[in-house]
């Protein structure tokens, strides 16, 4: 018998109430394993099968993986799995409550139900409270007799049903509510959740039906369960999306058969979840004349999308307290390192002003070449200087205060000149525009 912490997946030979190594209280839950009777015989186990990989180029995992894949019916979805789901394949899919997981994934089941099978694991919900949001989200669209649902959690009653049963696809709502027989913790623990999540992998692999699980998160936002879950499954999806905000975003965290970069960006309305074919109109405000707001761009995948970038600067009294650096959607740290280079290296100086800078949209920007947009949005709101919108700003400024050139340019200037723009503020680059698209090139912060 020993203890795992539901938190950071360690192992403790006794139980306590503070996990030693993260530091979460209450996290410890026990695991037990079971292991062979004393006297039982042991089983000697017998020669493995094997050949050589060439062999398998006749069966379903043809030469060319684009083929064998299964749309979902889903642009966006399919985006970001890398053109849609392998045979075999298991998808982890997690976020906040009320994000739209089970939405989403109610529309791919309607939307393949017209030629494909699926079958539905519900343990969140009731068969006629599924029905109900069917009839909500399209009376219409798919067939819904080729949409089963099964109340049976456990995860090996589900392992021989899909291997007797014809399916093309499984959803499993949600992989915390499934059981298995080898373990004895409750449903949601540590060790049914591995169990579990092990058999319905070993179960896609065997007969080659993708698998989407939904997973759920904890208290501190990561996927709740062991460590290993997110390891066995070949893909793990991400919606991000705040209660207050109608548009959601689906990333890839991992992905063996795609690419990480890509972003799907939906929009929640009365009847589920709209796909936003152009999310730059959505990341972008009206065209204001008002000081300290910069366009910058963004590549996700083989997408780019134009944010809007704001910052508001405002002096402080000789009495007031601590300096604020406010930043929503990029990272403080990174607020703060721009905010020392531009009253350093950019001739603003910051030191007794707050700077609030926000990415519209609610979208959260981890790429460095939205930091020339940002340095730009902050210098425009400290000298009250309203900056041409028919421009935008690409680049990483570094600690010396030069700015640079970052991977994606080509296509950020190619698209930012079919969009309309006029021109573009880019690092220290040899780069030329065309006739009606400007290119300038900025070696320095305080330059700009």
């Amino acid at each position: 018998m020993k203890y795992i912490c539901s938190s950071c997946g360690s192992e403790f030979l006794k139980w306590s109430g503070k996990c030693n190594v993260c530091g979460e209280w209450g996290a410890l839950e026990e695991l037990t394993e079971e292991s062979p009777q004393s006297g039982a015989k042991k089983e000697k186990g017998v020669k493995s099968d094997y050949k050589a990989i060439t062999k398998y180029n006749s069966n379903s995992y043809s030469k060319n993986i684009s083929k064998s894949r299964l749309s979902t019916g889903v642009k966006e979805f399919d985006r970001v799995l890398g053109g849609g789901l392998l045979s075999g394949e298991v998808v982890l899919l997690s976020g906040e409550p009320g994000v739209g997981k089970s939405t989403i994934l109610l529309q791919i089941a309607l939307r393949l139900s017209s030629k494909k099978r699926i079958l539905y694991v519900c343990g969140e919900e009731s068969p006629l409270q599924l029905m109900s949001r069917l009839d909500r989200l399209s009376k219409k669209l798919g067939n819904r007799d080729n949409i089963f649902v099964t109340n049976d959690l456990v995860a090996e009653n589900i392992f021989n049903l899909l291997k007797e049963e014809s399916f093309d696809l499984l959803i499993v709502d949600s992989i915390q509510s499934m059981s298995s027989l080898t373990s004895r913790g409750y449903p949601g623990s540590i060790s049914q959740v591995r169990a579990s999540g092990a058999v319905l992998t070993r179960l896609s692999k065997i007969t080659g039906i993708p698998s989407i699980l939904v997973g759920q998160i904890n208290k501190g936002g990561d996927i709740a369960g062991p460590k290993i879950l997110e390891h066995i499954v070949d893909c793990v999806l991400y919606i991000e999306g705040g209660e207050f905000n109608q548009y959601r975003i689906l990333r890839g965290m991992k992905n063996r058969f795609g690419s990480t970069n890509e972003i799907g960006v939906f929009e929640m309305t009365a009847c589920g979840l709209k796909e936003v074919g152009n999310p730059s109109l959505v990341f972008l405000d009206s065209k204001s004349s008002v000081s300290g707001s910069a366009i910058g761009a963004i590549v996700q995948g083989s997408r780019v999308v134009f944010v809007e970038v704001q910052a508001l600067v405002v002096e402080r009294g000789a009495e007031a307290g601590p300096l604020r650096r406010v930043a929503n959607g990029i990272k403080k740290p990174r607020l703060d390192m721009l905010c020392a280079v531009l009253s350093r290296r950019g001739g603003v100086f910051l030191g007794d002003k707050d700077v609030f800078v926000n990415v519209v949209g609610g979208v959260t920007v981890s790429d460095p070449a939205i930091d020339l947009a940002v340095c730009a949005a902050i210098k425009s709101a400290v000298k009250d200087a309203v900056l041409n919108r028919d421009f935008i700003y690409f680049g990483e400024v570094g600690l010396t205060g030069e700015i640079r050139g970052t991977w994606g340019l080509d296509s950020v200037l190619a698209e930012a000149e079919r969009v309309g723009y006029k021109g573009a503020y880019i690092g220290s680059t040899r780069k030329r525009g065309s006739k009606g698209f400007t290119v300038s090139s900025v070696k320095s912060i305080r330059a700009l």
